[in-house]
């Protein structure tokens, strides 16, 4: 599983964001490119992390740009399905106290 998979879906103001595999720079990088279109609408961005096993410092930049984007249009971000590895780093950057992260 070296690639990333990810499912996309809109619904109303939220993104429902399913993250497989490894999210790596390269992989950060086209993924913060799509973000970027996100319609004017969405203000809730809810990531599904069943499957990812490797989160790279490009990736921990994508939570951050969700976090501060959901905060302007007084969303939110959440994360789940965190896999024991995935959610060392996230509590090691401090990512486990800024975002919502349900394991």
């Amino acid at each position: 599983m070296g690639q990333l998979e990810v499912t996309w879906n809109i619904e109303g103001e939220s993104l429902f964001l399913g993250l497989k595999g490894k999210l790596n720079t390269l992989e950060a990088m086209n993924l913060d490119e799509r973000l970027g279109q996100l319609p004017d609408e969405v203000k809730n961005i809810y990531f599904d992390f069943d499957g990812l096993i490797y989160i790279a410092s490009a990736g921990l930049r994508i939570l951050y740009w969700a976090g501060e984007y959901t905060a302007e249009r007084d969303g939110r971000v959440s994360v789940k399905n965190v896999c024991p590895e995935v959610l060392e780093v996230l509590d090691m950057t401090g990512f486990g106290e800024y975002l919502d992260i349900k394991s």
